[in-house]
């Protein structure tokens, strides 16, 4: 026999409970990391799935590849977590749920695909997740999607953290949206280690810590580098191809591809995912990594993980792990990003050097939303410290 049905209703946080039956055009969830507004966004999302008719609901990310690991995961995991997954149909190519009782659907695009925007008709109301992410063009585009007359309310959910005071969501957002902030503490059931994590950062950094535990609008200071120069595409040819991995469970593991021609750096991010085992993320990398010759440089704190690695195939290298020095390194070297290396672009305009209470400037960064960029400075900064002759590489 299955599993019985667990009523949405019965699992929705207390602070958002007010919410669900908001009918406004534009509902803005923000705040903290970890208080739940996106977990509630696909709550809300699955419900009117169920409970009403006609739907086709659109799924919104700056970058359309992004949507698997993020809003697309998370419906799919709700829907087994609560039982349902007799009732609805999954389409991994194109990111599309259906519920197989009434035919509403769900689906996705990013903005970076305009023309498939454009082409998107008979929305009935849309999810943006980290909204931050665009511009205020790309919203005016997806607001126009949501235009014909139908039997449902039409609504834009946004959810996003408060990173930058001079966004546009800030100081220009829709007028007459329904507004909630919310902190991990509306959360009842955040993982206390993620609770620690935050609360740590009132000792880290002030301004971390009001943004992303207090959920407060802010400006990050003492920003470690400038933002990587973005180009749309990349040269087909380089010198050599290398790997930096920063191991995660809870926290996301990161796995970013180096590319380098004549003496500059192009990263592709391949690996952005929290709830990895090693199994799972040697899986992945099995589909992803396409030479299992080019070194992979990982965090030497996690030898075992290492181990597996190797076992697995792959060429691993201990990581030289010295920050400092490390990212002096790397602010010497000209390093180019792509569009859709979404949390590497999104790492970079918030790392910054720690600093207190009375605006004491420390020589070290905040260890918060730097996973990607740990995995950059241990593959640049170890290879090409190695190939110098300045260390020794050797195998697990």
């Amino acid at each position: 026999m299955g599993k019985d049905k667990i009523r949405i209703e019965d699992n929705i946080n207390k602070c958002f409970r007010n919410y669900l039956h908001d009918k406004s055009r534009y509902l803005l969830l923000y705040g903290g990391a970890g208080s739940g507004k996106s977990h509630f966004a696909a709550q809300k999302f699955l419900l009117r799935m169920m409970n009403e008719t006609n739907h086709r609901l659109l799924l919104i990310r700056k970058v359309a590849r992004t949507i698997r690991n993020s809003q697309f995961s998370l419906l799919k995991s709700l829907i087994y977590d609560y039982s349902y997954e007799k009732d609805f149909r999954f389409r991994e190519t194109d990111l599309t749920i259906t519920n197989r009782n009434n035919n509403n659907v769900i689906i996705s695009v990013g903005v970076d695909d305009r023309e498939k925007l454009k082409s998107i008709h008979g929305i009935t109301s849309i999810w943006i997740e980290e909204a931050t992410e665009l511009d205020r063009k790309d919203f005016t585009q997806i607001d126009l999607r949501l235009r014909n007359k139908t039997e449902n309310y039409k609504q834009i959910i946004l959810t996003f953290n408060p990173v930058d005071a001079n966004h546009w969501l800030h100081n220009s957002r829709p007028k007459d949206a329904t507004v909630l902030k919310t902190t991990f503490k509306d959360n009842p059931h955040l993982d206390d280690s993620y609770k620690e994590v935050l609360n740590n950062l009132q000792y880290e950094d002030s301004e971390y810590y009001d943004i992303y535990a207090l959920g407060n609008w802010g400006v990050l200071k003492n920003i470690i580098y400038k933002p990587f120069e973005i180009l749309q595409t990349h040269t087909t040819h380089y010198d050599e191809v290398i790997y930096g991995l920063d191991f995660g469970y809870n926290n996301p593991s990161a796995l970013v591809k180096v590319k380098i021609k004549d003496g500059c750096f192009y990263l592709e991010e391949i690996i952005y995912e929290s709830r990895l085992t090693n199994s799972d993320l040697i899986e992945k990398m099995n589909r992803l990594v396409k030479s299992k010759s080019e070194p992979v440089y990982c965090d030497p704190a996690e030898p075992d993980r290492m181990k597996e690695l190797e076992e697995a195939g792959f060429n691993v290298h201990p990581a030289n792990k010295s920050v400092k020095d490390g990212i002096d390194f790397l602010k010497s070297k000209k390093i180019y990003s792509r569009p859709d290396n979404t949390n590497i672009n999104k790492e970079v305009l918030s790392y910054s050097y720690r600093t207190d209470r009375n605006g004491n400037i420390f020589d070290e960064p905040v260890k918060f939303n730097d996973h990607a960029l740990d995995a950059i400075r241990y593959a640049v900064y170890t290879h090409c410290r190695s190939r110098n002759g300045n260390m020794r590489i050797r195998r697990i």
